[in-house]
């Protein structure tokens, strides 16, 4: 699964209220705390990519996207 979309699945679980593994199917308890844990782990590094990101560019200019390929 790609960054990206990873990120993307992880926020919108956050919006809803609901686990990153409840909304790709994941029955299996353990995979699924694994994966809602790597989805945590993923929302965490975002934030703090955009705490940097807005610290070294205070003025709010748009910075590239940061993409990388998640492997699990």
């Amino acid at each position: 699964m790609r960054g990206e979309s990873f990120l993307l699945l992880a926020m919108a679980a956050q919006k809803f209220g609901v686990r990153p593994s409840e909304l790709v199917g994941l029955g299996d308890p353990v995979l699924a705390l694994d994966f809602d844990l790597a989805a945590a782990a993923r929302l965490l590094a975002a934030q703090r990519a955009a705490d940097a990101d807005l610290a070294a560019n205070p003025r709010g200019e748009t910075l590239p996207p940061r993409l990388r390929e998640e492997r699990w």
